[in-house]
């Protein structure tokens, strides 16, 4: 009797240590792990140059840029220590950084906006940009330059 019991406890003991080893085992559940379905990738560069208010921008940058290195030039011919003149001079590039940034931040912000409604559209959990992606995704940048030009 009592190599009976020992023998069904045994038995019991490798079921149990046998069904906790396979559910340690079994794969995580699929419907949490994102598909390639779920990933957008875009070209950055390519919205950037698409969009539709790009052009005017660039000659409102290249416009500033003359104004400001003929402002640097006429800063520098008045100094005649060296480094006040290297520090007039790089005041003005600093100045025409700070407007190129104003000018466009609008643009990134209406090329990420664009990402985004594409993106919920697409049903989409990620997008990434496309020089980041080997494999996989869906290509959504001519979504995004049609979209940024509905927008304006």
């Amino acid at each position: 009797m009592k190599k009976l019991l020992m023998l069904v406890v045994v038995v019991s003991v490798l079921a149990v240590s046998a069904s906790a080893f396979g559910a340690a085992k079994k794969p995580a559940s699929t419907a949490s792990i994102p598909t390639a379905d779920f990933v957008g990738i875009v070209d950055r560069g390519e919205i950037l140059n698409n969009h539709p208010r790009l052009a005017q921008v660039r000659q409102q940058l290249a416009n500033i840029a003359r104004q400001k290195e003929n402002e640097a030039k006429a800063a520098a011919d008045k100094e005649t220590d060296t480094a006040k003149k290297a520090q007039a001079v790089q005041a003005k590039r600093m100045e025409l950084a700070q407007e190129e940034q104003k000018l466009m931040a609008p643009i990134y912000r209406d090329c990420e906006q664009a990402v985004r409604e594409v993106a919920v559209k697409k049903k989409l959990t990620l997008v990434l940009d496309k020089f980041v992606v080997l494999i996989g995704g869906i290509d959504i940048t001519q979504d995004v330059i049609q979209q940024l030009s509905k927008s304006k």
